[in-house]
C-alpha cells in the first residue's frame, strides 16, 4: 500500500481567527434576530428536552429502541454549534449546556476512551440493530472529537480535553495500533477521522497545549490518507491533485467534505503545495458543478455535476460546503471564497431555519416547500427526544460559523468579510482592543457603514471585501473617496474614530438555468435570491429578463413573519412578480420557487 509522507513541516501563518482569542460579535437586524432566536429557543434547551442525546451512551449494552447508525453524532454536532456560538457570544447558561453535555460524555465513556452508543461488540465495525447496515461509529467520534476539541480551545474546559485525549486514544489504538484498516464502504463516513486528528497534529507541531501524543496524531493521519487510496476509499488526495471534479470521485457524498478537510490541514502544517492542489482543485470542482442557487450543496445528499438537479439539498450538506470554504478561505486569502460563504449563509443557511429558532429544515430546495427536520426525517428520532436528528443539531453551526470567516485578524490587519448590523471587539495579536460598528440596510439595501474604535495612535490595516458582483462600488473614508476593485480587499488605516461608508453595486444579476431548468432564470439583487412565492404571488407569468427592473413595495398581510425583501419585478412588456427573498420563501407553508420562466 502506497505511503504518505508530510515532509518537512512548515508552520503555515493561519489568517482565521484563532479559536479563543478574543473575538466577540453582536449582531443586529434580521441576522441578529435569527441568531438570539436559535439561542433562545434550541442550543440552551436542546440538551434538556432530548435527554436522548446524551442517555442512548448509558444504554449502549442493555436493550433499547431502534436508533439510526449515525446517532452518535447528535452529541458532537450540538457542542460544535453550541461552542462556535459561545465564542461569538459567551453566555453562562449556554457554557452550563455545554458543559452538562461534555460531563454526560465524560461519565458514559469507557475506560479505553470509547465514545460512541454502541454495544460492546459493536464498536467501531458492527452492524447495527434494525438490518439499517454497518455503524457509522468512527463518524460519530469524529463529530464528537471535534466538539470537544472546538470546546476545549474555546472555553479551556480540561474535561472536555480529557474526554478528547481518550477518545484519540482509543481511535488510535484501534487502527493504528491494533491494524484496523478504515471502512469507507460507509460512505466515506470513516475517512473524515483523520479532519480531527489532522487538527491535533497541527496544534502540537504548534508548539500548544497538545503536545504529548505528536507521533500518534500523525500516525492516525497517515492511516487515513491510506485509505484514501485504497480500493475502496475516495481517492480525494490523489484525484484532487489530478483536477478530476468531485462527482466524479469514486466516493461522492457530503460526508466525504470532512474527510477532505484533512488534505487542507495538511497544507497548513506542511506548506507542501501538493496539499494546497489537490484541496483547491476540489473546492472549485464542487463551487463550479454542484453549489445551487441557493448557496447549498448537493443533490439526494451527494455531488452529481449538476447544480440544476432539483432533488433535496440537505442542511447538513450545505453545513459541510460551508465549512470546506472557511478552509479554502484559510488558504487563499481570495474574497471571493468570502462572496460563497455571503451567499450560503444569507440564503441557504438562513433559509433552513425557522424564524422562531426552534426547527431547521432537513431540504431547503430550490422550489418546492420547506419542512421541519423533525417532520421530515422523524425516523432518526428516539421515544423522548423527537427532536433530535442531524440537522436540527448541525444546523446551528452556520450561526457559530460567522465568527470564522466574517472577521479575520493577523498581526496588525483585521478583515472585514461579513457585512450586516454589528459590533465586533477584536482583541489583536498585540492585546490592543478594536471595535467595528456596522450599520446600515445591507443586504437587504444597498448601503453600511463602519464606526472603527481603536487605541489612539494605533497602527495597521483595515481590509474591506468588494464582493465580485457589486462592480460599481462607493466607498468613503472620513467623506474621501476611494477607488474599489469587484472582487477585491480595499485597505485603509486601521484608525480610530474612522469612519466609513459603502454603497454596493445592488442591480439586478441573473443565473440562467440550463439542462433539466432551461428556460428559466434566477434572480439576485446583491447576495440575496429571491423567490415567487405563493403567499405573495399566484401567477406564473414569465418575464423577458433582459428588460427586468425591481421596485421595492410594502408587505400587505399581517402574517408573521413578515419578508426581510418584497419586490416587484417588471419587465419593458408590463409582465410583473412578486418576489421575496428566499430565506423568507416559504416560511408560513406555502410553495414557492427561485426558477422563475423566462422569455428572453
Amino acid at each position: 500500500m502506497k505511503r504518505f509522507f508530510f515532509g518537512t513541516i512548515l508552520i503555515v501563518a493561519s489568517f482565521l481567527i484563532a479559536l479563543g482569542q478574543e473575538v466577540k460579535v453582536d449582531l443586529g437586524g434580521p441576522m441578529g434576530e435569527r441568531f438570539n432566536a436559535n439561542v433562545e429557543n434550541w442550543l440552551l434547551t436542546a440538551p434538556y428536552a432530548n435527554p436522548g442525546m446524551t442517555q442512548m451512551y448509558f444504554r449502549r449494552n442493555q436493550e433499547h429502541q431502534i436508533i439510526v447508525k449515525w446517532y452518535g453524532e447528535f452529541s458532537g454536532k450540538y457542542i460544535t454549534s453550541a461552542a462556535l456560538t459561545y465564542a461569538m457570544q459567551p453566555r453562562p447558561e449556554l457554557k452550563e449546556a455545554i458543559d452538562y453535555v461534555v460531563g454526560q460524555l465524560a461519565q458514559a465513556q469507557d475506560a479505553d476512551g470509547y465514545l460512541g452508543v454502541w454495544s460492546d461488540s459493536q464498536k467501531f465495525a458492527g452492524l447495527a440493530p434494525g438490518g439499517l447496515g454497518k455503524t457509522w461509529d468512527v463518524w460519530a467520534h469524529y463529530h464528537n472529537m471535534l466538539g470537544l476539541y472546538y470546546w476545549y480551545k474555546i472555553s479551556g474546559s480540561e474535561q472536555a480535553k480529557q474526554v478528547l485525549d481518550k477518545a484519540a486514544d482509543c481511535v488510535y489504538n484501534y487502527f493504528v495500533r491494533d491494524h484496523h484498516n478504515l471502512d469507507e464502504d460507509k460512505d466515506g463516513t470513516d475517512a473524515a477521522i483523520g479532519h480531527i486528528f489532522a487538527l491535533l497534529y497541527e496544534d502540537a507541531t504548534k508548539g500548544k497545549e497538545l503536545t504529548a501524543n505528536t507521533q500518534k496524531y500523525k500516525d492516525m493521519v497517515e492511516h487515513t490518507l491510506q485509505t484514501f487510496a485504497s480500493e475502496t476509499g475516495g481517492d480525494y488526495f490523489n484525484a484532487g491533485l489530478k483536477g478530476i471534479p468531485f462527482y466524479q470521485m469514486k466516493r461522492r457524498r457530503w460526508e466525504c467534505l470532512h474527510a477532505i478537510q484533512t488534505i487542507g490541514t495538511l497544507y497548513s502544517i506542511t506548506g507542501e503545495e501538493k496539499y494546497r492542489t489537490a484541496f483547491t482543485n476540489i473546492w472549485r470542482s464542487i463551487r463550479d458543478n454542484d453549489r445551487h442557487n441557493t448557496g447549498g450543496f448537493s443533490s439526494g445528499e451527494a455531488a452529481c455535476g449538476n447544480p440544476y438537479d432539483t432533488r433535496a439539498i440537505e442542511t447538513c450538506c450545505t453545513i459541510a460546503w460551508m465549512a470546506l470554504c472557511i478552509d479554502m478561505l484559510d488558504m487563499s486569502d481570495d474574497p471571493q471564497v468570502a462572496d460563497e460563504l455571503e451567499l450560503s449563509t444569507w440564503n441557504a443557511f438562513l433559509g433552513a431555519q425557522h424564524p422562531s429558532g426552534r426547527t431547521f429544515t432537513y431540504n431547503t430546495p430550490m422550489l418546492g416547500d420547506r419542512k421541519a427536520s423533525a417532520h421530515d426525517i422523524v425516523f432518526q428520532a428516539v421515544a423522548g427526544s423527537s427532536e433530535l436528528n442531524c440537522c436540527s443539531v448541525n444546523g446551528p453551526r452556520g450561526f457559530g460559523m460567522l465568527g470564522q470567516w466574517g472577521w479575520q485578524q493577523k498581526g496588525d490587519t483585521i478583515t472585514v468579510n461579513y457585512y450586516g448590523s454589528s459590533e465586533a471587539r477584536i482583541t489583536t495579536a498585540q492585546g490592543k482592543l478594536v471595535t467595528i460598528a456596522q450599520s446600515g440596510n445591507y443586504p437587504f439595501g444597498d448601503d453600511i457603514s463602519l464606526a472603527v474604535s481603536a487605541p489612539r495612535n494605533n497602527s495597521g490595516v483595515l481590509r474591506l471585501r468588494i464582493p465580485a458582483w457589486s462592480a460599481a462600488t462607493h466607498i468613503t473614508v472620513n467623506g474621501e473617496s476611494m477607488t474599489a476593485s469587484a472582487g477585491s480587499y480595499v485597505c485603509v488605516p486601521l484608525r480610530n474614530k474612522e469612519k466609513i461608508a459603502i454603497i454596493f453595486d445592488r442591480r439586478p444579476r441573473f443565473w440562467h438555468g440550463e439542462r433539466n431548468l432551461s428556460g428559466h432564470t434566477s434572480i439576485y439583487i446583491g447576495p440575496i435570491l429571491l423567490a415567487r412565492d405563493q403567499r405573495f404571488e399566484g401567477s406564473t407569468a414569465a418575464l423577458d429578463t433582459n428588460t427586468v427592473s425591481l421596485q421595492p413595495i410594502g408587505c400587505t398581510d399581517n402574517i408573521i413573519p413578515q419578508p426581510y425583501l418584497l419586490l416587484k419585478a417588471i419587465d419593458n412588456a408590463g409582465n410583473s412578480l412578486i418576489l421575496c427573498d428566499f430565506a423568507s420563501a416559504g416560511q408560513t407553508g406555502t410553495t414557492y420557487t427561485t426558477w422563475l420562466p423566462d422569455v428572453r
